[in-house]
This record gives C-alpha cells, sequence and structure tokens, in this order.
C-alpha cells in the first residue's frame, strides 16, 4: 500500500536552490526543506540544537572554532559521498557571494576541511549564538559540491533537477505547480514513514485551509491559517483534522529604510510609532491569550532577555504630525504629505492586513501609503536586496536566543537589509556574542531594546500565534519530536490511525 502525504500551499516555485535565494513558504522551501540536509539543525521553539550532518561537534580555542563531525554514511542521491568539501564549498559560496544564508554565516572568518569528515568554522570572535544561526533557516543546507562547483547558482541545471542528500527525492513537478516527492528507500540515515509527498498549489489560501478540513490534504503550511480564517473549519468534520494554538516565537513589525530620508532621522520614525493604534488590529485580527497587539521590543518567550518596561509610544496624532513638519514632511495643498507603498511579504497573508489597517492610520496624518504584497522571490529582489522602499510590514523569530536578532540589526551583517547604523546597539550585540553568562547576555539585549524604543528602530505591532489544522492520521510534526527536525520538514512522519491502523489513507477524498 502507498502511503500518501498531502500538503497545500498557495505559492508554486521555479526552483529548487534555497541556499541561493529564499522563497519562504513556496513549494520550493518545502521541497528543499525535505530533499537537503543541514550541519545542525534549530528550531524557534526550541533552545537545543540537534545533529543533522554532523554527529556531533566540539568547541575549540576559547570559542573561535566550532568543529564538526559529519556522518561517514551520508551520501548524495546520486550515491557519491558527501563530505567536508561538500559542507565547505556551500557555506563558503554563500557567505562570499552574499547569497540569503550569508546573513546565518557573519562571523565567520574561514571554514576549513580538516580531513574528509571533519569540517572546522574558525569565527573572527566567539558567538554564543552561532550554533542557532547556522541551524536555523532552511538557506543553510548543503549543496553537492560536484554538482555546483565552478558554476552559477542561479542557472545551474540542478536548480530544476535537484541532487539532495535528504529522505525525499523530487519525482514530479510542474513550473509553478504542483509537486510530487517521492521516499529515498536506501538512504543513509533515517527511512521516511511516507512512500509519497504530494504538494498541492492552489490559488485560494481558504480554499486550501477547507482542503484540510475535508480530508482532502494533511496540512496547509504554517503561518496561513489565521484567527480570522478558523470559522472555515467549523462546518468541517473533526475526524478529518486536529485543530491547535500555540504562542509564536516572533512578532510582526514596521520596519523603515533608513538609508532613505526622512525615515533615516529618528523624529520621523517616532512619527510614524505614533500613528499606529493597535486597538483596530485586536478587533479584526488577535484571538487574545495565543496572538494580541504587541508594543514591546522583545517577546516574552526570552524571559531572561525581555524587558516589560520598554514600550513603543501610544497613538498620538497631534504629535505626529508637529514631528512630519519638523522633519519636512510638510502638507500639499490637498493634505497629503507623501505617497509610498507599504509592501508585505504575501505568503504571510495576515501581515496583509496589518498593512492595510497600517494604511488607513498613515493616512491620518497625511501619507497615503498603498499595502502591497510581493511573493517571496520578489520581496527578495525589491526589498531585501534592492532596498527599494519606504515601509514594510515584516516578521522573523525572536526566540529563543536574541543574539540571532544581531544578523538583521547590526550594521554590518549581510542581513541588515533596513540600513540600520547604531554603534551602540552594534556594540552592545558584540558584547553579548562573546559570553556564555545568560545574567550578562541579558542585561546587554535588555539595553537593546531601550536603544531600540529611543530611536524607534522599528514600530512592534503584533506578538503571533500559530494555528495548526493538521490531519489526526499521521504522527511525527515537529512540535512532537521536540522540534528537532525543521518544522517543514516530514522524514519522521508515519501514518497512525485512531481507528487501529493505516485504513483510511488510501481512500480519502480525492483532491
Amino acid at each position: 500500500m502507498t502511503i500518501t502525504f498531502r500538503v497545500v500551499t498557495d505559492q508554486g516555485t521555479t526552483e529548487f536552490n534555497d541556499a541561493y535565494r529564499n522563497v519562504t513558504g513556496s513549494a520550493g522551501y518545502i521541497v528543499c526543506a525535505n530533499i537537503y540536509n543541514r550541519v545542525v539543525l534549530h528550531e524557534w521553539d526550541s533552545p537545543m540544537v540537534y545533529p543533522d550532518l554532523a554527529k556531533h561537534w566540539e568547541v575549540l580555542d576559547q570559542a573561535r572554532v566550532y568543529r564538526f563531525h559529519l556522518d561517514h554514511s551520508a551520501r548524495w542521491q546520486d550515491g557519491q559521498p558527501l563530505t567536508a568539501h561538500d559542507v565547505a564549498y556551500t557555506h563558503t559560496e554563500q557567505f562570499q557571494k552574499g547569497y540569503q544564508a550569508a546573513a546565518n554565516l557573519a562571523g565567520v572568518k574561514a571554514i576549513v576541511e580538516v580531513d574528509r569528515h571533519t569540517v572546522d568554522y574558525v569565527l573572527e570572535r566567539p558567538d554564543a549564538a552561532f550554533l542557532t544561526k547556522l541551524g536555523n533557516f532552511i538557506t543553510t543546507l548543503v549543496l553537492p559540491a560536484h554538482l555546483y562547483e565552478g558554476t552559477d547558482w542561479a542557472t545551474n541545471p540542478h536548480n530544476l533537477d535537484p541532487v539532495g542528500s535528504g529522505p525525499f527525492r523530487v519525482a514530479e513537478w510542474e513550473v509553478s505547480g504542483n509537486v510530487v516527492l517521492e521516499a529515498v528507500k536506501d538512504h543513509w540515515g533515517p527511512r521516511p514513514g511516507v512512500d509519497r509527498i504530494e504538494i498541492i498549489v492552489v490559488d485560494d489560501i481558504d480554499e486550501g485551509v477547507r482542503m484540510v478540513g475535508r480530508g482532502q490534504a494533511d496540512y496547509m503550511v504554517q503561518d496561513v491559517l489565521t484567527f480570522d480564517r478558523l470559522g472555515l473549519l467549523d462546518d468541517c468534520d473533526p475526524a478529518n483534522f486536529r485543530l491547535t494554538a500555540q504562542h509564536g516565537a516572533g512578532m510582526a513589525r514596521l520596519e523603515f529604510n533608513h538609508r532613505r530620508a526622512p525615515w533615516n532621522d529618528p523624529r520621523a520614525r517616532r512619527a510614524i510609532a505614533l500613528t499606529v493604534d493597535r486597538s483596530a488590529f485586536d478587533r479584526t485580527l488577535f484571538d487574545q491569550g495565543v496572538s494580541q497587539a504587541w508594543t514591546h521590543y522583545l517577546i516574552p518567550n526570552v524571559d531572561w532577555a525581555f524587558d516589560p518596561s520598554v514600550s513603543a509610544p501610544e497613538q498620538d496624532l497631534a504629535q505626529a504630525n508637529r514631528l512630519l513638519d519638523e522633519v519636512g514632511l510638510v502638507r500639499a495643498a490637498d493634505g497629503q504629505r507623501r505617497s509610498l507603498r507599504l509592501y508585505y511579504m504575501r505568503t504571510f497573508s495576515w501581515h496583509g492586513d496589518l498593512a492595510r489597517a497600517l494604511a488607513q492610520q498613515l493616512g491620518q496624518v497625511g501619507i497615503a501609503a498603498e499595502a502591497i504584497g510581493l511573493p517571496s522571490p520578489q520581496w527578495r529582489e525589491v526589498v531585501d536586496q534592492g532596498g527599494d522602499f519606504d515601509f514594510v510590514v515584516s516578521g522573523g523569530g525572536m526566540a529563543p536566543d536574541p543574539g540571532m536578532l544581531a544578523s538583521r540589526y547590526t550594521s554590518t551583517s549581510p542581513g541588515n537589509w533596513i540600513g540600520a547604523n547604531d554603534p551602540a546597539v552594534d556594540a552592545a550585540f558584540a558584547a553579548a556574542q562573546v559570553t556564555v553568562d545568560q545574567a550578562e547576555r541579558g542585561r546587554l539585549f535588555r539595553q537593546v531594546q531601550r536603544l531600540w524604543a529611543e530611536s524607534v528602530e522599528f514600530v512592534p505591532l503584533y506578538w503571533y500565534g500559530h494555528y495548526f489544522a493538521r490531519s489526526p492520521h499521521f504522527f511525527g510534526w515537529a512540535d512532537q519530536l521536540q522540534y528537532s527536525i525543521p518544522f517543514w520538514h516530514w522524514g519522521r512522519i508515519r501514518p497512525v490511525s485512531p481507528r487501529g491502523g493505516e485504513a483510511g489513507l488510501t481512500d480519502r477524498p480525492s483532491a
């Protein structure tokens, strides 16, 4: 009997290489999470770092060198052995070319092949959050050097015909359409518990949620089932799905282009912060207790570093208007100060609700903002690399180690696409990086929160929760395995049934 696991997403893909450019939430992202491996694994909801290609590691030279011992049995799906050269080549190329994972590798001075199965990461200085950053995101996956070395990653044919080291391989796919993965039966690591993964691309997110409710799919990708969509499941048979909710590990933020006037002036950023009315979000988006409007610059998941006394200002339109006048954004005859685009990443559809609410509020101070959703590849081109924006609504994890935020908010980091440039913030992150004393690190991160609030580095909007609707006929989700696997990885998924067997997995309604 063929066991098939079905996943729904609203974004297809044109390639399979998230080591080159990240396309979060798309079919390509999901595929990469299942056909490739990382050196180590870390997920937002756990402070632990787990083995993947590296079975164990050592911290040497007063935490300036991390030595990873790779699994000798690791193989690429074309039969070639996976070695230290694959790891060193992939991550060196990513860092030198400024590809997506460069931010995770910030502070790495050199990557050295010690022997065929041992690799050293030599850091410029000790970094207490290094393992967390290395294992945190799919962009740190490892590519086969024998197929990529000496080529242009942008045009390498194996972006379309990938050869991974993970438990699944691509069997079928349509450009921007459905993808079928099949289990690698002779996989060098743990064998998959399902035979096929069908990734179904739909145009309508609501319909994707209903497919899970009807039993036509087993999972809808994370971050698209939001509080306002829970009602879509009301009329569905509860035997088809289980619904859970939990606090998230990050927040949504309104971020500025600090390289562009007048947003390089803290007064202009404060004016925008004074425009925000979070009570409008509560009425439409939030399930209090799981997700909520948020004014703080960190989240309490990280209780040892969180400072509850540091908050963004409450709405004050009179003061906002005064500050905008001060920085030279005066009203024209029609009452408008400026027209701009307020971008959000379309993958996170609830960011669109936030962006539209913010656009309406900005109109009260004479800023005509158009909320525009970008698919993740275009986001990278326009926002991340192009820097062609004024404001964006974005999100991201802030737990379990705030040290990861250095890759986003320190001036020299490759991931600093907003152009943050505060020497005091840089110094606090640098000091927190070189100590493992949690009390001292907590003190430094509380200092960072105060600095962010003083300069209005960004505007906190919403501490999000996660809602999950998924099949009760499978076990092996990341949260059921203590986040020891990537969230969108199904190499440990296996069929179970409250009816005592696997019956029902092959006679579900067709998609």
